[in-house]
């Protein structure tokens, strides 16, 4: 590649990549600054941490660390299925690997980041992703394929983009023609890029279009369009402090002025050109400047100047060109070195040689002691585990042996004392309940005058066969054989409302499967108690039951809750069953109770009882 050619490319890039807003430039301190935050906030979400792996892998000045980062977010984007992220990844990198050298790998990213992007319609990831290719194809010096990525990005920037993306990539793409030496293409997407960098505002880039507008006029032979144009360009880069540019500039100035044989306006222009690249280090510019230096103080005839700078051009020559030779020299001259010593080495490898395999020898049965040892250690805890758990597996069996004795005895007492209330409420009603309403027939029978106290004996019998017939139909309400609990409970219900003036609401929601009729009793014999403490000690007005019943669990919820006074869920109850006594019970039937109880909004009882499949018709 010619120097000019070469120095247009660095030029370019630089103006890209240090003024384009779309693109991250590179800044290592940004870097570090968001990996120390990775480092010291582990509970970031997916997304913030894929952002900060992008903005590390876009910052990051080291190849390395770019494809480290680029392959770590590629990784998780992929996982989160977050598109993307994963486009970005693949184009941090086709750009790591570019700057490895790598252009196959760097290609290969990069177009499958394009397709991605066209597939998801990610139009801005896609620009990216063309002008990526393009700067590839650009060190790869395949100019065509660039000039034809270039064309694919400004063409999106157009129907996408912003004003300061598109003139910066005409600005590019122009360059790709002037190299092809297609100049008038060139010019006019100069021409295209000078008024939007004069809209916008952004003095650099009109400067480097006067510039290149000024290169295109040089090789189309319009000398002073040329040469007016590249000062333009350098007045313009001056208060810029764009040294690099304005050394560019001066260097073709150099070479202008020497085709127009105005040898002092040559060297002039050139000898500035040197100054700016000897202070910015630039040995290709230095170079070339040199060579036209010594051409010009040669047609001078000022040989000894000529001979000074044709003697710095060879020196910058040989400095850029032999830098590989000289690291095989220095390569060579550690070879020699190193062999002088070879002799010495085999004489000590070889008493080394049998202490290495004593060595290795001793290490060999050192580590299968070590394993003998870890498997017979393996196998002891592994049989004592065995043991354990076979011990856990036994007590579990047993556990739920007494557990299911425990329930079958504490339903079998419960039929007893339900068996028990029936006979007692058959005997108070057939017994003492006939015997009193014979007394009642045998009063009705007698003379209200034979006996003075006649209307009181009759009031009190009454009122004994109330208190019978009442104390009777207490012990026998109950689940009947017919109806079931649901029934039961309403009955409960009505009454409450007719005998206590208590308002009272109930809701069920039972269970697909009907329950046996031991845990009905059990359920119709809690929800009694609960309503017996509350008509006792609550002084309540309103009364809220709600049984509900869940399938899946073999779970029946039970809900009592008033609005009366409260207690205190810890004291004891002095008749009934108590809430000791309610507690143990469904304790025993491996159940829940909680209760929720004060002043101002009275009782609520929450009962969670088991219904297990052994108990289920």
């Amino acid at each position: 590649m010619r120097p000019d050619v070469r120095r247009c490319i660095q030029l370019l890039c630089y103006l890209f990549w240090g003024i384009s807003s779309t693109v991250s430039a590179q800044d290592q301190g940004k870097a570090d600054s968001l990996k120390l935050i990775l480092i010291s906030n582990d509970t970031l979400s997916p997304l913030p941490r894929m952002s900060t792996f992008a903005k590390i892998a876009a910052y990051s000045s080291s190849p390395n660390e770019v494809l480290l980062y680029a392959d770590t977010l590629l990784k998780m984007a992929t996982a989160h299925r977050h598109t993307s992220y994963i486009i970005e990844a693949l184009q941090s990198k086709g750009v790591a690997y570019r700057l490895m050298g790598n252009l196959q790998k760097s290609l290969e990213s990069l177009f499958s980041s394009a397709n991605l992007a066209i597939e998801k319609g990610e139009h801005k990831r896609l620009t990216t992703g063309y002008l990526e290719i393009a700067n590839t194809y650009i060190a790869n010096n395949d100019l065509k394929n660039a000039l034809l990525y270039n064309n694919k990005a400004v063409k999106l920037i157009r129907q996408h983009g912003n004003k300061e993306q598109l003139a910066i990539n005409l600005l590019n793409t122009g360059y790709s023609y002037y190299s092809l030496n297609k100049l008038d293409s060139a010019l006019l997407l100069y021409n295209e890029a000078e008024p939007i960098f004069e809209a916008i505002g952004l003095k650099i880039g009109k400067a480097y279009a006067v510039g290149n507008k000024a290169l295109v006029y040089w090789k189309q032979g319009y000398y002073n369009e040329a040469r007016q144009g590249l000062l333009l360009a350098i007045e313009m880069l001056d208060p810029l402090g764009d040294q690099f540019g304005m050394a560019d500039y001066h260097n073709q100035l150099g070479k202008l002025y020497a085709e127009q044989n105005n040898i002092k306006e040559a060297i002039l222009h050139t000898r500035k050109a040197f100054d700016m690249a000897e202070a910015l280090d630039l040995k290709e510019q230095m170079r070339d400047a040199s060579l036209l230096l010594s051409r010009l103080y040669h047609t001078k005839k000022d040989y000894p100047r000529a001979f000074d700078y044709q003697s710095r051009y060879i020196v910058y020559k040989d400095s850029i060109e032999n830098s590989g030779t000289t690291k095989q020299l220095a390569n060579l001259r550690t070879e020699f070195e190193v062999s002088l010593k070879e002799k010495e080495i085999a004489l000590l490898e070889k008493r080394q040689l049998l202490n290495r395999i004593y060595i290795v020898i001793a290490g060999f049965f050192l580590v299968l002691a070590v394993l003998m040892l870890l498997y017979f250690r393996q196998r002891f805890l592994n049989a004592r585990l065995m043991a354990q758990n076979d011990r856990k597996t036994h007590d579990e069996k047993i556990r739920q042996l007494l557990n299911t004795q425990e329930t079958r005895a504490l339903q079998a007492m419960v039929q007893g004392q339900e068996n028990e209330r029936k006979r007692l409420a058959r005997e108070l009603h057939n017994h003492f309940g006939s015997l009193l309403a014979t007394i009642k027939v045998n009063m009705n029978a007698i003379d209200e005058t034979a006996i003075a106290n006649y209307s009181t004996l009759s009031r009190l019998i009454d009122q004994a066969c109330n208190d019978i017939r009442n104390l009777s139909h207490s012990l026998n309400v109950g689940i009947a054989d017919n109806f079931g609990l649901v029934p039961a409970l309403m009955e409960l219900t009505t009454h409450l409302q007719q005998a206590n003036g208590l308002k009272v609401e109930f809701s069920a929601a039972m269970c697909a499967q009907q329950m046996g009729a031991e845990n009905e009793i059990i359920i119709y014999r809690i929800v009694q108690e609960l309503v017996s403490n509350v008509l006792k000690h609550a002084q309540a007005t309103r009364l809220s039951i709600l049984l509900t019943c869940f399938d899946e669990e073999n779970l029946v919820n039970i809900m009592v809750q008033d609005n009366g006074k409260g207690f205190d869920a810890e004291q004891k109850a002095t008749s009934g069953m108590g809430i000791s006594s309610l507690k143990e019970m469904i304790t025993d039937l491996q159940g829940e109770i909680r209760f929720d109880s004060n002043p101002a909004s009275g009782t609520t009882v929450n009962i969670d009882l088991p219904i297990t499949p052994i108990t289920l018709n």
